[in-house]
């Protein structure tokens, strides 16, 4: 098995399992290099067992592998082995999992799942969309009768978590998925992947085939139970790094640790609008997936990449030097936990919002500089800005250290709701704060990288930037700053003047406004609304009218984004960092000069009035909110 030969041409073979073999074999050859695939065989033939002339895997090897704890750890409350394995079973048989599912875990069929889980198809199914959604949803559903037809096929498993097991037949059944009529998803909108794949081997006429197989008294769901176990598995592993195994963030967990990455899990479940009899459907995970958390399986491209590479076959290692075991090659050693690096940078002050889960949860939908990436993989780094715990409630501190940062910027506030209990919000505005008496100011952020409006728990909610041309105004920036109003995000400003004094007002689908005390907070939340900063939460937080929330604020923080910290982008050879620390130096001896100047003098002291004139034109003193107040564009 996975020792490819000259065979046959494809177009003679007519059987799934042939064709299979064949995809397989195209996968293997086009999508991994020969070290790669060096590599690849190593891992698998060195844990395979053998039955019947089959080299194949089981749940145990594959979880010990990944370091996926399951059932079987005492030490690590996860229990997410027989989701990957379930997962594993059902992509192994890719294009024919009607057919073939759950698939034995072959050499050939591991190539399939490794390619699949890494997006690596593209080179050689290049007319296939660049989306996994509808496969990772079927690999994760239960299958079940319709309720009329149970009653006649009560031998059909309805568990909630039982595993695909290892098949020794090819024709066991399998997991097939039923999106309901009036779910308004067409089935082929989202078969480009399958099509594709049948399309490179000349055999659309035997995918039909497969694609009817009592498709029509079939419905699928993926249970809570299912999904939850993946999700915290995700939440743990979100920085996982390709050549590391899980086990390396899957130790020693804590009874803390596992109290958030409970939270963020439960935070998450609440978006896919699960349904009174239970479990998910196909439209409202396509949905929340594609709109609201576009990175949420990320995690699974490193996890799997993992085959690629040996610690068999280390080449850094003397010839001489005896093969690493499987139980200590796979084995964290505790300096890796302590070397992974961390997304905050030191600055003035430590979080008291974010944690290790918090961060996993923002890295399933925030973007780093390339869209492609979210902004953990893409090694965006969040610096210290602005704290209340730190700094105080002083708006005169807010402007000094955030005005001042160049590069786009983190909000995070934290509070509690009389009707919600705690409560977590955020904004994510990539292009830096403004005041209308700087020029342009530069940003390392790219501008085709929209902001966002965001809600962390109770529930997830996202609210996407909008990119119309028609809502890019002066008066409708993505936030707003001024001394008298306090913080707005997503509203429109009034005319600037001296007799008119009427706050920022909510516009569009979505807003968060601050007063000027950073005490209070008033979040809202439309299901319609294109005209302004933000859209319409996808899909619908499950209210037909604007819901406003008021929230007694407990901590407000500002964290800049730094896409590298160690990247030099001055002459000198200085980073972002060190010109930012550099400019906040500057701008504590200007404050200090300042302090100097004689300001109580009187009336009649043209000097003192000429110096403060100045600095009031210069916006230093006096209220901004009569020139327009700080915004970001």
């Amino acid at each position: 098995m996975g020792v490819y030969q000259s065979t046959e041409s494809a177009g003679h073979k007519s059987s799934p399992e042939e064709l299979s073999y064949v995809l397989a074999e195209r996968f293997a050859t086009k999508c991994f290099t020969p070290l790669e695939l060096t590599h690849f065989k190593d891992n698998f033939y060195s844990r395979a067992i053998e039955q019947g002339g089959v080299k194949y895997w089981n749940e145990k090897i594959l979880s010990d592998f990944l370091g996926v704890p399951d059932s079987s750890d005492s030490q690590c409350p996860l229990d997410a082995g027989p989701v990957i394995f379930r997962m594993v079973s059902y992509l192994g048989a890719f294009p024919f999992q009607n057919t073939l599912a759950p698939s034995v875990l072959t050499f050939d069929a591991m190539v399939k799942v490794v390619v699949l889980l890494t997006e690596r198809y593209g080179k050689v199914l290049r007319k296939a969309r660049r989306d996994r959604i509808r496969l990772l949803f079927g690999s994760l559903a239960d299958v079940g009768r319709r309720d009329e037809e149970k009653s006649a096929n009560s031998d059909v498993s309805h568990g909630d978590d039982a595993p695909g097991k290892t098949a020794s037949k090819s024709h066991a059944p399998g997991f097939a998925i039923d999106a309901p009529a009036n779910d308004g998803y067409e089935d082929e909108e989202d078969d480009d992947l399958a099509l594709a794949a049948l399309e490179s081997l000349d055999a659309i006429e035997v995918f039909k085939h497969d694609s009817r197989v009592e498709r029509a008294v079939y419905e699928a769901r993926i249970s809570d139970n299912t999904f939850r176990r993946l999700l915290m598995l995700l939440v743990v592993i979100s920085d996982l790094k390709t050549a590391e195994s899980a086990a390396v963030y899957t130790s020693n967990l804590s009874g803390t640790r596992m109290d958030s990455i409970r939270k963020q899990t439960d935070s998450i479940m609440a978006a896919f609008q699960q349904e009174s009899s239970g479990g998910i459907r196909y439209k409202s995970f396509a949905e929340s997936v594609a709109s609201s958390l576009p990175y949420l399986f990320d995690p699974l491209t490193p996890l799997f990449e993992h085959f690629l590479f040996s610690k068999n076959l280390d080449l850094s290692q003397k010839r001489d030097t005896p093969h690493l075991t499987e139980s200590k090659s796979d084995k964290p050693a505790l300096n890796e936990l302590q070397s992974s690096p961390s997304i905050m940078l030191e600055g003035s002050f430590e979080s008291v919002i974010l944690n290790t889960s918090i961060i996993s949860h923002l890295s399933f939908f925030l973007p780093s500089t390339s869209e492609d990436l979210n902004f953990l993989r893409g090694h965006t780094r969040l610096h210290p800005v602005f704290s209340t715990a730190a700094h105080g409630s002083s708006l005169t501190s807010f402007s000094h250290n955030v005005l001042t940062w160049s590069s786009g910027t983190l909000l995070l506030l934290e509070g509690v709701s009389e009707t919600n209990g705690p409560v977590i919000l955020g904004a994510y505005l990539p292009q830096p704060w403004k005041s209308p008496s700087s020029s342009t100011t530069s940003s390392t952020f790219s501008n085709s990288v929209l902001p966002c409006l965001f809600q962390l728990s109770p529930k997830h909610v996202l609210l996407q930037g909008n990119s119309s041309p028609s809502v890019q105004r002066p008066d409708t920036p993505a936030a707003y700053f001024s001394t008298s109003s306090g913080i707005s995000i997503g509203c429109r400003i009034p005319p600037s003047s001296r007799s008119n004094h009427k706050p920022p007002a909510p516009l569009g689908a979505g807003s968060l406004t601050i007063d000027a005390n950073l005490e209070t907070a008033t979040f809202y939340v439309s299901p319609v609304g294109h005209d302004g900063s933000f859209l319409p939460p996808m899909p619908s937080t499950g209210t037909e009218t604007t819901y406003k929330t008021k929230i007694d604020i407990y901590n407000l923080e500002i964290w800049g984004l730094v896409p590298d910290p160690t990247i030099s982008i001055s002459e000198d050879g200085k980073s972002a960092v060190e010109l930012q620390q550099a400019k906040w130096a500057f701008e504590a001896r200007e404050a200090e000069r300042r302090r100097n100047l004689n300001l109580k003098a009187g009336a009649g002291d043209s000097a003192a009035e000429s110096a403060r004139w100045l600095l009031e034109t210069a916006g230093i003193i006096g209220d901004d909110s009569r020139r327009g107040g700080a915004r970001v564009v």
